[in-house]
């Protein structure tokens, strides 16, 4: 199949993966000289009637459905007798279970990042009829992965299914109901008829395999896994030892989800994303508004000069009480923690570089220079006369250690380091 022609200008180059139905190709579009995505039919399956049909549905799905969160649709040929192909738009990245696989877990606040575009996309589907019914990560792709940019795309809707404006399911055989061990929902297992509610379950079960690193419910063959599912409540965050990362207010939203009745889960994908930002909101209001007393010789924000800090200034169009969510997002996933926090005051203490190729860069170093270690953060946050949500932030980074700033260059580059990823958090400008 390398080097063959579809469509007579997207050519083959390399196989990126094969499912059940059909395999997906790496192709160039000769015509835009853009690389593509083909997903072709297996040839022992493409004379089965309900085979393709339901590669034919797929087409009809993709074609009728376009959002920024989903992968697009780029063209099709359903004629072909040997290889029916669909044509999808080529997102770099990789997909979401070996993201999961490489990071172990997710902070709640960079799942927050990822759920906001997941129930975005899927409220759009949900609205247009279609019910996706086998969310799981394999089938999420995230592009400029471990960055605070991360982009979700949806896609594989081979077993979509789309929903009457009455309510109704169109018809289907049985065999065709068909999603993933772990992720489906009770309903879906039973054969019963399922709504958008069904997708929402699967949406709880990613969130919680993020959150932990560990499926909800776990079995060595399938069927153990479905009596788990039927039979049983998933373990809490704290049995698991995740109390302090995940706030009971998210994992409330998490369990609603799981919820075994599809009326006692979320109403739709748009009111999840609320719970949870809500749940994650909560959590991080309800902090101790302390302040730790000053060290000795250690010079505070409103001194005029502080020639033993990295110092560095910004803008962000924003209240400060959204820049102090936001920042609370930053340090969760920098792998810090808040040690002071007052009306236009953050004093943050970070135990670890937030980019890993630095730290990797000076890991012979660790323990040796204060560059390398625990880094204290101190951000003065004050609004702009005149424009109520423009915030000016003053940004200070000194070794935990205290003393002189290091000379090492290695110290510059990662303070700076720092900066860019707060600023993408903040969204702001020098």
């Amino acid at each position: 199949m390398l080097g063959r022609v579809f469509l007579d200008r997207y050519e083959t180059i390399r196989l990126l993966g094969e499912g059940g139905m059909g395999a997906v190709y790496l192709a160039r579009d000769s015509e835009q000289d853009e690389p593509v995505v083909v997903k072709v039919m297996h040839q022992h399956i493409a004379t089965e009637p309900k085979f393709r049909e339901r590669f034919g549905q797929e087409t009809v799905l993709m074609q009728s459905f376009q959002h920024p969160n989903a992968v697009g649709f780029l063209d099709a040929c359903a004629d072909d007798p040997k290889a029916p192909c669909i044509v999808m738009e080529y997102v770099p990245g990789i997909t979401l279970d070996k993201l999961l696989a490489r990071n172990r877990r997710f902070s709640p606040a960079r799942v927050r990042r990822l759920l906001a575009q997941f129930c975005d996309v899927l409220q759009a589907a949900h609205d247009a009829g279609i019910i996706h019914r086998d969310l799981k990560p394999a089938n999420l792709m995230v592009a400029d992965p471990d960055t605070p940019h991360e982009i979700l795309k949806v896609m594989d809707f081979v077993v979509a299914e789309m929903v009457e404006s009455e309510g109704n399911h169109r018809d289907r055989p049985a065999e065709y109901a068909v999603g993933t061990p772990g992720y489906m929902p009770p309903e879906q297992v039973r054969g019963e008829a399922m709504d958008h509610r069904g997708d929402l379950y699967s949406v709880g079960v990613i969130l919680y395999q993020l959150l932990s690193g560990r499926l909800p419910f776990q079995g060595e063959t399938t069927m153990e896994i479905l009596m788990a599912q039927a039979e049983a409540n998933p373990p809490s965050f704290e049995s698991l030892g995740l109390g302090e990362q995940v706030p009971p207010a998210v994992e409330a939203v998490i369990r609603s989800c799981l919820a075994a009745e599809a009326e006692d889960r979320p109403a739709c994908a748009g009111q999840l994303g609320q719970d949870y930002e809500a749940a994650l909101s909560k959590a991080f209001t309800k902090r101790p508004a302390t302040v730790p007393a000053p060290q000795e010789g250690r010079p505070g924000l409103d001194t005029k000069s502080d020639p033993n800090a990295f110092v560095e200034q910004m803008e962000a169009w924003m209240p400060e009480q959204i820049a102090r969510y936001k920042l609370e997002g930053f340090v969760q996933e920098a792998g810090g923690k808040i040690t002071g926090n007052a009306a236009g005051m953050v004093r943050v203490r970070l135990v670890r570089s937030p980019v890993k190729s630095v730290f990797s860069e000076l890991a012979y170093l660790l323990g040796k220079r204060p560059h390398d270690g625990p880094i204290d953060m101190e951000l003065l946050l004050k609004k702009k006369v005149g424009q109520d949500n423009l915030l000016l932030i003053t940004v200070k980074l000194r070794p935990t250690v205290g003393g002189r700033l290091p000379l090492h260059p290695e110290w510059t580059v990662r303070c700076e380091k720092i900066i860019r990823m707060l600023k993408a958090y903040l969204m702001s400008k020098s």
